[in-house]
Order: C-alpha cells, then sequence, then structure tokens
C-alpha cells in the first residue's frame, strides 16, 4: 500500500490514446469485467497465438471450433485466475507462481492430455520416442512444464497487471467464485481425459499427482523475495530485455527438437532447458531496475512473446490464415500496453513532482508506475 500525508491532489497519470469504435467497445468490455482479460489471455497466447489449436476447423466446423475455445478457457481460465489469487492471497512472488504453474503443466498436459506420457500423442512428434523412458516423455515434459509456467501462466498475470495496475493486489474471484473456478477446471479436465482415452498406468497417475502437490506445498512455503527484482541495480535498456525475453523461447521448446535431431542423450537437453531459463529470468530480474522502469518490464514481456508469434505464423499460416487475425490483435494489445508503459521521461518528472509539491512522501510509486515485475 501506499502511503503518502495527504491525498488532496489528483494523481498524474500516463497518457495513452483512446481507442474508437471496435477497439473501444472490446476495451471498454474489458474494463467493465478485468477478469475476461485472463481468459482471453490465456489459452490466446499458448493455444492460438502458437498455432497449437487451429483456427482452420473454424472454416470447417464452426460448432467444432467453439467446442474447443471453450474447453481451452475452461481449462487455462481456472488455472490462471487460481495461481493469481494465491500469489496475492499467500503474499508470494513470481517464484511461487512459477512452481504452481509447474503444478498446472501437469494437470494438464499430464492427467488430462497425457502428451507427457503418450509416446503417439500428436503435439509431440519425435519427441515421443527421444528421451521416452518408464512411460514419460522426459525431454517433452520438461520443456513443456517450463514453457506452460512462463507463457501460459506468468506472462498472462504479467500483460494483465500491465492492463489493469490497480488490481495489481486485488482478488478477481472470492466466495463460492473461488469454489466454482475448482469446479469448472475438475469437469473440463474430467471431459478432456474422457476425450483423448488414454491411461498411463496407475503408477505414473498416483506419481503425477504427488508431484502436482509437492509443487503447491513448495509454492506456499519458498520466500516472497526469491525471484524479486532488484531494485538497486541499474537497468538495461530496453531493447537488451526484449532479447532476453525473446531467447525464453527456442531455450525451453526448440531446443529438444534440435537435441534429439542430432541424437545427443536426452539428458543434455533436459538440463541445458532448465539451467537456460534459470539464467534468462535471473538476468532479466536482475537488469529490471526500479519498479518505476515499466518500459524495460513492458520490453521483456513482449520479447518473451514475439518468438511465439513468429513460431505460429511460420507453422501455421499456409494451412490457416486466420491465425494472422489474432497475431493483429494481440499486436495491438501490446502497442496498446507499449504506448501506457513507455512513459517519457517529462511525464516521471511531473508525476514525481505532483508527490513533492506539497512536501508529501511515499515509501513506493503510484500503482500505474508499479504495475509490472517486483
Amino acid at each position: 500500500m501506499m502511503r503518502c500525508g495527504t491525498m488532496s491532489e489528483p494523481l498524474v497519470q500516463p497518457s495513452s490514446p483512446e481507442p474508437s469504435g471496435l477497439g473501444s467497445r472490446v476495451v471498454g468490455l474489458l474494463r467493465r469485467h478485468p477478469v475476461l482479460c485472463l481468459l482471453l489471455l490465456s489459452p490466446g497466447i499458448p493455444e492460438y497465438l502458437t498455432g497449437s489449436s487451429s483456427f482452420a476447423i473454424l472454416s470447417l466446423n464452426p460448432v467444432l471450433f467453439l467446442m474447443f475455445v471453450g474447453l481451452n478457457m475452461g481449462l487455462y481460465g481456472p488455472g490462471v485466475i487460481l495461481i493469481r489469487e494465491a500469489m496475492i492471497r499467500w503474499r508470494k512472488g513470481w517464484a511461487s507462481v512459477f512452481l504452481l504453474g509447474f503444478a498446472y503443466s501437469i494437470v494438464e498436459e499430464g492427467l488430462d492430455l497425457s502428451t507427457f506420457f503418450n509416446p503417439n500423442a500428436g503435439p509431440v512428434g519425435i519427441l515421443g520416442t527421444y528421451g521416452h523412458l518408464l512411460g514419460v516423455n522426459w525431454v517433452w515434459t520438461v520443456g513443456l512444464m517450463l514453457f506452460h509456467s512462463a507463457i501460459s501462466i506468468a506472462l498472462p498475470i504479467l500483460l494483465f497487471r500491465f492492463a489493469f495496475p490497480a488490481l495489481k493486489s486485488q482478488s478477481l474471484v472470492i466466495g463460492k467464485q473461488v469454489y466454482a473456478c475448482f469446479t469448472v477446471l475438475f469437469f473440463d479436465s474430467i471431459t478432456l481425459f474422457a476425450v483423448v482415452n488414454y491411461w498411463a498406468g496407475p503408477a505414473i497417475i498416483v506419481g503425477s499427482s504427488i508431484a502436482v502437490l509437492t509443487f503447491i506445498i513448495a509454492a506456499r512455503r519458498i520466500p516472497a523475495n526469491l525471484l524479486a527484482a532488484d531494485p538497486n541495480r541499474n537497468a538495461r535498456g530496453p531493447r537488451t530485455l526484449a532479447i532476453l525475453g525473446a531467447l525464453f523461447f527456442p531455450a525451453t521448446v526448440l531446443v529438444g527438437g534440435i537435441a534429439a535431431g542430432v541424437n545427443v542423450p536426452p539428458l543434455i537437453p533436459m538440463v541445458l532447458e532448465v539451467i537456460l531459463a534459470f539464467l534468462i529470468f535471473r538476468t532479466a530480474l536482475r537488469s529490471l531496475g526500479p519498479p518505476s522502469n515499466l518500459t524495460g518490464r513492458t520490453s521483456f514481456a513482449v520479447g518473451l512473446v514475439l518468438p511465439i508469434m513468429a513460431f505460429g505464423i511460420v507453422a501455421s499460416v499456409a494451412s490457416s490464415p486466420l491465425i494472422l487475425v489474432a497475431d493483429l490483435a494481440f499486436a495491438l494489445f501490446l502497442r496498446r500496453m507499449w504506448n501506457s508503459h513507455s512513459l517519457h521521461p517529462l511525464t516521471l518528472m511531473k508525476t514525481a513532482l505532483s508527490f513533492t509539491h506539497t512536501g508529501r512522501t511515499c515509501s513506493r510509486p503510484p500503482d500505474h508506475l508499479a504495475s509490472g515485475i517486483e
């Protein structure tokens, strides 16, 4: 909470262009119902920007496409909402979000869709045989756990903070709404499990359930500042932070496929993916500087998603040009975030002066200047 001596003067808010037409109505809808933003970002980023869920079905069978959209939203939506709620209610940081993201990835890709275990699962490809041991596609599993934790869970929460800085520390669901999220996630998982119809065996199911509980307990117990940004370090430039973000997707998703192509021991890409992911995020967190450096935080978020958009276009544009519509919509969203948070130095100075003009002191910047990674 911000502590100030008086609240008689209005805050200076960063200016951003107001949308018009359809964009205005969409933005207005999201402002009235901010939880919809999370429901669109996840699964929008991991499923539709990557091309994992194809837009080609929309033209062939719109009803089936809408059913898949509903199943995806019923899976990703409650997951990201509940993890964000745990972050707020437990007063935890990004390390807990990543651990809960690992738990979520096991529920989705392991217990529901079985891609962690089924060597013949469609998306797995060569990684169904390369690194498959004791009923688990290990190389695929490690890479996808890192991907889901960062891209499916942490990135939507971060972008939501940019879009709604005033809601940074506020719950989106309370009381029965929390139970509703668990209920939707449970029945969606049962439906997907029935559709996939792959039984990995009792040992793997029990082991996966224990792993989920272990990650949840670890997320509850680890210190809140374990992966916090260091405000005392000098911030790196936006280009450097964008490059760091852009390295994450190839480092965690593409390394396994490359390693399988050259047939190196599977343990090598598994360890390499974890090391690279850790180094990327540790370097980024040490390079963000103070909370007021929203340009750097936005640059890192943009860097995380750009390779995903490029991958989805390359992989899907020939069979489903509609992916370009999703990319355009998300690009406009990123542009709005950039315009909102790439503040001119004079704006920052004017904001600071508004807090010192009457001799007030604050323990931290206002919410719109501290809405990102901390």
